[in-house]
């Protein structure tokens, strides 16, 4: 499952470069075109099934994830991005907490600051979803913090007619403020009726045709330009012309 996992994070005197995505991020896609297509949704949600549900069985959760932080290959794969909020060896019962994520993403139980599990990732997946078939976010993310927790606690998303009988029952058990009986924790959804058209093991083995594929353009259309290190972050150290490939990556792969 490593094919759709990355990191892109600058810690300390670390930077990890990623490959280059030339399907670019949902989040741009989404902007471009408002809402997807479902053939789209269908698999690059059904990819992120994967990816979340290896990352789980690490003891790794994301905290972070959102359309920026899902990128597609130029296959047209999706690489989920950005550790840097991650946190492992979470197994089991819920055992961290703190605020954490971006705003709009967030689950109720971390808005409240309580302790929680695996199940933020998979609220965070919902988001990701409704915003594909909508191109809006399903809560706004105006006001203060406990306005928001308000809000999702209180209020039901506007789900749109044209919304499959499937899409809504996924996305009503994955935007489900109790965690505990929040889908992708709680529950197969692999088995859920909206993955009906899946073979998983093809899925996860790169053998279904991917809905969209990039492609890889011409070494003439890259250009360099210059990345602005923090002098703080990297403790005052010279990172002029750093530069630094991993000699395993076959990029034509």
């Amino acid at each position: 499952m490593s094919h759709i996992l990355l990191t892109c994070t600058y810690q300390r005197e670390a930077f990890f470069v990623l490959e280059y995505a030339s399907g670019k991020s949902l989040w741009q896609m989404i902007l471009r075109d408002g809402n997807l297509p479902m053939s789209r949704i269908i698999f690059y949600t059904a990819e992120m099934v994967v990816a979340l549900q290896f990352l789980h069985s690490k003891g790794i959760i994301h905290r972070d994830l959102k359309p920026d932080n899902v990128l597609v290959d130029k296959d047209g794969h999706i690489k989920i991005c950005d550790f840097g909020l991650a946190k492992e060896n979470i197994t089991g019962q819920r055992n961290n907490y703190g605020l954490a994520g971006t705003r709009g993403y967030r689950a109720p139980e971390v808005l409240l600051q309580d302790e929680y599990n695996a199940a933020v990732d998979w609220w965070s997946f919902g988001v990701i979803m409704y915003e594909m078939a909508t191109g809006k976010l399903p809560y706004s993310t105006s006001g203060s913090i406990l306005n928001q927790t308000y809000a999702i606690m209180t209020e039901t998303p506007d789900y749109p007619s044209y919304m499959s009988e499937e899409m809504l029952d996924l996305l009503s058990k994955l935007l489900e403020s109790d965690d505990t009986k929040r889908i992708g924790l709680n529950g197969n959804i692999r088995e859920h009726p909206f993955y009906s058209t899946i073979n998983w093991d093809d899925l996860e083995n790169r053998r279904l045709e991917t809905p969209f594929q990039p492609g890889m353009p011409s070494a003439d259309d890259f250009y360099e330009f210059p990345l602005p290190f923090s002098t703080h972050n990297c403790n005052g150290k010279n990172l002029k012309d750093f530069s630094e490939v991993d000699p395993n990556w076959n990029w034509q792969e």
